[in-house]
């Protein structure tokens, strides 16, 4: 073996002992939804939605696993997944992915690609670009960022059969969001907890798009939706938590999340729905979210105040909303109903937006839902520009905002323990 290649070999040794999820010493705890039938036992009480575990929020890199159920045999996924012409298919703002000069001739190959490839991402306000080893496994690939940008990351990529034919795709990931930019660098030095909210959002928009890129047949629109496609916001009654909440008693343990992204029929988002468990009782907990001050500590949640009686909230309790976060306009007028706690937005940027919370009493803690759908394509420039460029990110920053909220709101819960 040549001096460069023992030199990338012992770099991917670090960077997978490093990042991969669930080795090292932090990690001692048997992960949650660890093994594929357990990923689809839960995806089974899910229903028609993606799966997102985030193990712990405040771990620097974020680090997530993410599932889908795919209609796709388990042969054309796991080669998908080892072919750099499939992602540049299913990720149209990947503007390149090829391998390096020496390593073209394995492109040609028959044989699973193994090799260095250079990545150019191409999204709104700037572009992103980098270094990557795409490292064939029994039962997918492994694509290791070594340099540029998300680096160091992980991205492990896996497809396995199951029982009814389908394909479980399951991806365990980790990578630096932190300083791919200007913007992230801000918004995580605002709030610490948008950089696993911005893995989450990147992470799903890939999981996703493979799903979409191995369920396309021939020529067929690829699922994601038409950009005039017109929304549909939830009914109150869609919002309940219930089915997420079942899977509290599976083994999730605080801090850890776990959400659910669900899709209409025309590709667009219908719902994101995040669990998480506090220590305050359901009760307790239900009396403090009655009032507006526990929803002041949102990111951006800047001023919220009971609205004065006019149209909508002529007859109904309503909290204006004066927001104040970068690159987003969350103004809004919250039009109440409690027992259980929903929220409609009838005015200002977001209208149309809802969001809803359950609590379940689950032994000694409570299981907080957390659901939302957040008309964030008509929050300012940047997410309408971002999602105009790539609709799977309607998806994906609601769920990386739904995760922020929910972390958020339960360690506002927990600090009325006493």
């Amino acid at each position: 073996m040549g001096l460069a290649a023992t030199r990338t070999a012992f770099l991917l040794s670090a960077l997978i002992c490093v990042l991969a999820p669930g080795r090292g010493a932090a990690a001692q705890a048997r992960p949650f939804l660890a093994t594929p039938e357990e990923l689809t036992a839960a995806l089974d009480v899910l229903g028609d939605a993606d799966l997102v575990v985030l193990a712990d929020p405040s771990r620097r890199p974020a680090r997530l696993r993410l599932a889908t159920r795919v209609a796709a045999s388990v042969e054309r996924v796991r080669a998908m997944l080892v072919d750099l012409a499939a992602y540049r298919s299913a990720l149209p703002a990947l503007r390149r992915l090829e391998f390096e000069t020496a390593d073209k001739r394995q492109v040609a190959s028959s044989r699973p690609s193994e090799g260095m490839a250079v990545w150019e991402l191409e999204v709104p306000l700037w572009n992103l670009e980098g270094k990557l080893w795409l490292q064939p496994t029994p039962t997918g690939a492994d694509l290791i960022v070594m340099e540029g940008d998300f680096s160091p990351g992980l991205v492990r990529l896996s497809a396995t059969s199951e029982p009814a034919g389908t394909t479980l795709l399951s991806i365990d990931a980790s990578a630096n969001l932190r300083d791919v930019n200007w913007i992230t660098t801000r918004m995580v030095k605002r709030n610490p907890m948008a950089e696993p909210g911005l893995a989450a959002a990147s992470f799903y928009v890939v999981l996703r798009a493979l799903r979409l890129q191995a369920e396309r047949v021939g020529d067929a629109p690829d699922g994601r939706r038409h950009p005039a496609t017109a929304p549909s916001p939830p009914q109150l009654s869609e919002l309940d938590g219930g089915r997420l909440a079942r899977l509290a008693g599976a083994g999730l343990q605080a801090p850890a999340l776990l959400a659910a992204v669900r899709s209409q029929g025309n590709g667009r988002l219908a719902l994101v729905q995040v669990l998480a468990l506090s220590r305050l009782p359901a009760g307790a907990a239900a009396g403090l979210v009655a009032q507006p001050q526990i929803w002041q500590v949102l990111p951006g949640w800047h001023k919220l105040s009971p609205a004065k009686p006019a149209g909508d909230c002529s007859s109904a309790t309503c909290w204006k909303l004066d927001a104040s976060f970068p690159f987003l306009d969350l103004d809004a007028t919250w039009k109440i109903r409690m027992q259980p706690w929903r929220a409609l937005s009838v005015a200002g940027a977001c209208q149309g937006a809802a969001m809803g919370l359950d609590l379940f009493p689950n032994g000694a803690v409570t299981a907080a839902v957390l659901s939302l759908y957040p008309r964030l394509d008509k929050a300012g420039y940047v997410p309408r520009k971002s999602i105009e460029s790539e609709p799977l990110l309607e998806h994906g920053l609601a769920l990386g905002v739904a995760l922020v909220d929910a972390i958020t709101l339960v360690r506002a819960l927990d600090a009325n323990v006493r």
